[in-house]
């Protein structure tokens, strides 16, 4: 059976910081089967390769700040550490990529892998997002299933309900 991770990535402490934690908070309220395995690494990577070992697909969620407006989602699929250094010039993807250097000596990179970036708006040292990420959180969540659904980790649906989901750390409704 083909095996999948979605990763989130951030410190909920941090305001906007924290986006990668809630979207796995909000997929955890899915029905996304036993081919999908859900990781809220928050801050602390140091174990990131264990989650990527003997998956076939990966999908690694975070907050990082590239200079476009607070709420604006990205993808970017997966390429060598060395050429992610030039996509995420700035120190916050540091950490990460420094651990995906280390899964890919090790051998334990998927074949296939995924960024789904989110820009903060709100970067404080406070619990909570803005409300920009707050929807930015929703779309990430459709990006992600979207991308299981395409690869065969999640069945189609001809027929998408809007969904309300609950974030029980910040009591809100997205």
């Amino acid at each position: 059976m083909k095996k999948a991770v979605v990763i989130g990535l951030g410190e909920v402490t941090w305001g906007d910081r924290g986006a990668g934690s809630y979207v796995i908070e909000v997929l955890g309220q899915e029905q996304l089967g036993f081919a999908v395995e859900l990781a809220d690494l928050g801050s602390r990577i140091f174990d990131l390769e264990v989650h990527l070992y003997q998956r076939d697909y990966a999908i690694l969620v975070q907050a990082v700040t590239r200079g476009y407006p607070g709420g604006y989602v990205s993808q970017t699929a997966y390429r060598k550490p060395e050429r992610l250094w030039w996509e995420f010039p700035g120190n916050e993807m540091r950490p990460v990529l420094r651990r995906l250097h280390l899964a890919e000596r090790l051998g334990v990179i998927p074949p296939e892998m995924t960024f789904i970036i989110i820009e903060p708006q709100m970067v404080n040292q406070v619990l909570g997002v803005s409300k920009e990420v707050r929807l930015a959180i929703r779309k990430a969540v459709q990006l992600v299933k979207r991308n299981l659904e395409q690869r065969g980790f999640l069945p189609s649906s001809p027929v998408i309900p809007l969904r309300r989901y609950r974030l029980d750390l910040l009591r809100t409704t997205v």
